[in-house]
């Protein structure tokens, strides 16, 4: 007789494609829940597994996974996604000129490829959420918090789009000048510097710190002085309100949840792991269930 609540169970065998997530810590990733439910639905032989792999440990579990036959690709979540540059064979242009890779797969040569979606995800996600507002991007002036992996995939998706003043903070400053002095070699219609922790002045701030994964962690950010008109935007997918969130509401700011661009990001997996052609409606049908 099955198990009680094995009708509801993902069944895994040896024709499987397995696509790993790993990160350190990993508890927070939502994308095995996502895309299992996703291949579930739509009867598709594929899981996505989390894995916690310390970063000592990440070049050489990338090389032992993508070695698989049944492993499809990897979805990197933090802080691997700098790291995942030096584990590919090839990265993807805008994997090199953000620094972090966040999808890897096999080409059809075999070779690693590492790509970086983010970014993408961000905006796709911004035009659905924010896309009935008034946005000049040519004048707008944008605030990203962070220059990890999502950060730096943020901030290279808002030059390449076209904003007009693209400020960085990170208490790592030589990292964060670092990307300041690769977008602004890249996209030299944008003005590109480091800022401070602060919202006042920006129409658009970004939060890709890990700050907010914690009910009681600290504003990433000070939003003293916030206009109404700004959106706040925050990365996090392990908690959907964060503090910021919140507050940034009370300040009668829109927001962007991260839970968005998660949304906006799957297509984009699935098309790099061969299953090209999938709306984002896809999944925003499975949040109901």
């Amino acid at each position: 007789m099955p198990a009680a609540g094995s009708r509801n169970m993902l069944e895994i065998s040896g024709s499987t494609r397995i696509f790993p997530v790993i990160g350190w810590p990993v508890e927070q990733v939502k994308a095995p829940a996502l895309f299992n439910a996703y291949f579930k639905r739509h009867g598709i032989d594929a899981r996505v597994i989390p894995l916690k792999i310390a970063p000592s440990g990440y070049l050489s579990a990338v090389r032992m996974l993508m070695a698989a036959e049944n492993v499809g690709g990897i979805l990197v979540s933090i802080p691997h996604k700098p790291l995942s540059v030096d584990a590919v064979d090839r990265p993807t242009p805008r994997a090199v000129l953000a620094g972090a890779c966040n999808a890897i797969y096999k080409s059809a040569d075999g070779q690693l490829v590492g790509d970086l979606i983010d970014g993408e995800g961000f905006i796709r996600a911004f035009d659905r959420t924010c896309g009935d507002t008034r946005f000049d991007w040519q004048r707008a002036k944008a605030l990203v918090v962070g220059s990890g992996g999502v950060g730096c995939a943020v901030a290279a998706a808002l030059a390449a789009r076209g904003i007009g003043h693209v400020a960085i903070y990170d208490t790592r400053r030589e990292q964060a000048e670092a990307l300041r002095q690769r977008l602004q070699d890249m996209f030299t219609e944008t003005e590109v510097v480091i800022g401070a922790p602060s919202a006042a002045g920006y129409d658009l701030v970004v939060n890709s710190t890990p700050l907010g994964m914690g009910p009681d962690d600290p504003l990433p950010l000070d939003l003293d002085g916030i206009a109404p008109s700004c959106i706040v935007a925050d990365c996090g997918m392990k908690i959907e309100m964060t503090r910021l969130l919140l507050q940034a509401q009370r300040h009668g700011c829109r927001i962007q949840k991260g839970r968005e661009m998660m949304i906006e990001q799957a297509p984009l997996y699935l098309e790099l792991f061969g299953w090209p052609g999938v709306s984002s409606d896809a999944f925003r049908v499975l949040e109901a269930i």
